[in-house]
């Protein structure tokens, strides 16, 4: 078919539409500060992915803004969360490192969600966070010890609903041990804190957690591990996949391991213009690559198993439509109404 004058008027427009957007995205940045906001606090792992995000993004950001880092923990990552969804600017200034459950917690109907994870503009995750269920070994020493102790086993946890305490109720659904949850503390770093101190016995907590802010940790048992596929750091810790056997307890933990694979994720506001979103994400997949990044990543002995934004906004939305029963015989078991 033969172009007329009007059909190539138009296709030059759009193509000449293309560096101006970019130019106006640049425009936008340009001596302005991006602020990085961790639901995790500055001592645990989401702080340290979110610190080293921030002194390497805003050279790949059009305008090359500069970016800081703050921290905003507290109500198993809630707190964060809303605040991004209802106060936070929408103009591509800000950007959330969430929790892994932030959209767990939406499915799960946590009381206190303001917030519609889908709704975010999600810029893409570094790694997966998987945890490990670590126990004292005056407590136990195996799974089996754990099974078999009399008196419950003392779990500290941030709070209800949160990866630790669903871990800690999903360890006790598949093994039959029992357990006793103490919560409130604060992030990865106060539980950790209050294990150290022998306020409780055990932990779930983030694996790269414990490899890079508490490595002495390690020398305590660690009997079990969540996400889909074990560890390359601990491949002789069995996955809670492993010691569930029974197909519909399965279900149950497959509800959960979700938040496993978010890992460290992060997010531009509801509402921020699209143009923006696309060039953060654009921003997050160069840095994904960038040698200098990857050389402060390896220095750090951190993890870095990226996916793009796109990736992860199909992830949340289809987490977000998980059906109700389902959902509700989750709830049941993690003790959430």
């Amino acid at each position: 078919m033969k172009a007329t004058g009007a059909t190539i008027l138009v296709l030059g427009l759009a193509a000449a539409a293309l560096p101006a957007a970019a130019d106006d995205v640049a425009d936008f940045y340009r001596d302005r500060t991006v602020t990085i906001t961790s639901a995790g606090g500055p001592g645990g792992g989401y702080g340290v992915y979110a610190l080293l995000l921030g002194q390497h993004i805003g050279r790949h950001i059009p305008g090359a803004p500069n970016v800081i880092v703050t921290y905003m923990p507290g109500a198993g990552g809630v707190k964060a969360a809303n605040h991004a969804a209802n106060v936070a600017p929408r103009d591509g200034t800000m950007i959330l490192a969430p929790l892994s459950s932030m959209a767990t917690l939406q499915v799960l109907g946590k009381k206190g969600v303001r917030y519609d994870a889908a709704k975010f503009g999600w810029i893409g995750g570094a790694t997966e966070t998987t945890s490990g269920f670590l126990v004292k070994p005056d407590a136990a020493r195996s799974l089996a010890d754990l099974k078999s102790r009399k008196q419950p086993t003392v779990v500290g946890v941030t709070g209800s609903g949160a990866p630790n305490q669903i871990m800690a109720a999903l360890v006790s659904y598949c093994t039959g041990a029992k357990i006793k949850v103490v919560s409130g503390y604060q992030g990865s770093s106060g539980v950790a804190n209050a294990y150290v101190k022998d306020e409780v016995e055990a932990i779930a907590i983030p694996l790269s957690s414990l490899r890079l802010v508490h490595p002495q940790l390690l020398k305590d048992s660690l009997l079990v591990q969540s996400g889909f596929d074990r560890s390359p750091f601990f491949p002789n810790v069995p996955l809670l996949f492993d010691v569930c056997s029974d197909p519909a307890k399965r279900k149950i933990v497959e509800v959960f391991q979700i938040q496993e694979v978010m890992g460290r994720a992060y997010v531009a506001m509801p509402g921020t213009p699209g143009a923006r979103v696309a060039a953060l994400r654009g921003a997050f997949d160069a840095t994904m690559k960038d040698p200098a990044f990857l050389a402060a990543a390896r220095k750090r002995n951190m993890v870095i198993s990226p996916k793009t934004g796109i990736e992860m906004q199909k992830l949340v939305a289809a987490h977000v439509a998980t059906g109700t029963a389902l959902v509700n015989k989750a709830k049941a078991v993690v003790g959430m109404k």
